[in-house]
């Protein structure tokens, strides 16, 4: 379940959701009838994203009035057979990003205006992504699951170049630069690189 940020619309995952504070509930099929895994609203309150079980995030206005669009989500992690649920969802903090985890440790990011993927599937240990939030200015998403308390994914591009250089030891060396990247001259990728 979420609240609206202004605290006047409260949504369950029975396809149900309450004025507030009048408390009138009303019902409608958020995910084209497929059962809801997961809600967020944005920051400003003017979007809703419903997660389902078969991976898609369908992306409401803020008024449930009209559905937006809907994304592939996890949807397409998983034989046809397996769906990969979505397990978590949230904004960040302009409402211009959404992160979408699932059920089988998938963790995506989308851009909502185009309703675009934003890159490849950031790095998981594979665990069921139950919350995700964004850091106070964007550039990390943390999440969390039953086995892996918490993972912290840099996103900004300058946090993930470092975070790249430090996974890969410091950048190439000139021999390894030889040996992968043959046809470009050498240069440092890294502030560190050999």
């Amino acid at each position: 379940m979420t609240v609206r940020p202004d605290g006047r619309l409260l949504v369950g995952s029975a396809d149900e959701y309450a004025d507030l504070p009048s408390g009138k509930v009303t019902g409608w099929a958020l995910a084209d009838g497929r059962e809801v895994t997961a809600l967020a609203f944005s920051p400003d309150g003017t979007r809703l994203a419903v997660g389902d079980t078969t991976g898609h995030v369908t992306l409401w206005d803020g008024d449930l009035r009209h559905a937006t669009g809907v994304l592939t989500g996890t949807a397409d992690t998983a034989p046809s057979s397996r769906a990969e649920a979505v397990g978590a969802l949230a904004f960040s903090s302009d409402g211009r990003t959404l992160a979408v985890g699932g059920a089988a440790g998938t963790l995506r990011l989308w851009d909502t205006a185009s309703q675009q993927l934003l890159g490849g599937d950031l790095p998981t240990p594979g665990d069921q992504i139950r919350s995700l939030a964004f850091g106070r200015d964007d550039s990390t998403v943390y999440a969390t699951g039953p086995n892996v308390v918490l993972q912290r994914h840099p996103i900004a591009p300058d946090a993930a170049v470092r975070a790249l250089c430090e996974r890969a030891g410091g950048g190439l060396s000139r021999a390894q630069w030889r040996r992968y990247v043959p046809d470009a001259p050498y240069r440092q990728v890294c502030p560190s690189a050999h």
